[in-house]
């Protein structure tokens, strides 16, 4: 993308990729006549964003932690896009460690920057694994509370070929061996 003055923000703060469709919007051209990677809807501001459903990629696409994580936000009573923004409010107020975030320019991410939903998508899988570590044990659906943790927790490639290790142990934790 050439450089524009004056024009809305055309890069993803995360992955760094330039989307055409934020200028095109900023110039008045309809997204229908843009393809999809222009489409304005593919490139907002993260406070922008509104999730209805949990991210596939979701704890390394674990399905047992994504089914686990699924029943915390619904005994919460909180809808996903309320607890997607309270996770933000405490990330914009720096009380998450975010060495696991893996997206470019951490520290300069807040809820006003603009991210692609691929990176937005990794952002939601970072805070919902925040949400996970902080739910007391007591709230874990039952099946859960008692499963001890993997010792190689989220970085464990076991459980995504073993689904009785996945099913077995809680992931949704830091590792304990092997190098972090």
């Amino acid at each position: 993308m050439p450089a524009r003055p004056n024009t809305s923000i055309q890069k993803c703060l995360g992955c760094d990729g330039s989307f055409c469709g934020a200028y095109w919007y900023s110039q008045g051209v309809n997204s229908s006549h843009c393809n999809l990677i222009c489409n304005q809807e593919t490139f907002r501001m993260i406070s922008q964003h509104h999730i209805s459903r949990l991210p596939d990629t979701l704890h390394g696409g674990n399905p047992y932690e994504k089914d686990i994580t699924e029943r915390c936000i619904q005994k919460s009573g909180k809808t996903l896009q309320a607890v997607i923004s309270e996770w933000i409010a405490k990330f914009d107020n720096k009380e998450l460690d975010r060495s696991r975030l893996q997206l470019n320019n951490v520290e300069a991410i807040t809820s006003r920057t603009y991210l692609c939903n691929h990176c937005y998508n990794k952002f939601v899988d970072f805070l919902l694994y925040w949400f996970r570590v902080s739910t007391p044990r007591n709230l874990l659906p039952a099946d859960a509370a008692d499963r001890d943790s993997c010792w190689y927790g989220f970085m464990c490639r076991t459980q995504h070929h073993r689904q009785d290790h996945a099913k077995k142990l809680n992931h949704v934790c830091r590792p304990t061996r092997g190098n972090p």
